[in-house]
């Protein structure tokens, strides 16, 4: 199937670039109640890590640095 579009879209397409972690290195961490959303910066990747979000950010409740360093791990596992 062929879709000609009335307009041009320009797109972004990057190569996929794969690294190998064996640390990370939490910068900071960012609680936002308003999105119910808790974001990790790491030192070793340009993007934030949602760490819980929507029904997981109200069930994981007041985290502690157990947590993220439990989730972190989990995410990477």
């Amino acid at each position: 199937m062929k879709i000609t579009l009335s307009t041009p879209k320009e797109k972004i397409v990057v190569q996929e670039v794969k690294k190998s972690i064996a640390t990370l290195t939490v910068q900071r961490i960012v609680d936002l109640p308003e999105k119910k959303e808790v974001r990790a910066f790491v030192k070793e990747l340009n993007e934030p890590i949602v760490l819980w979000s929507g029904a997981d950010y109200d069930a994981v409740g007041q985290w502690t640095d157990a947590d993220v360093t439990a989730k972190l791990t989990q995410l990477f596992s």
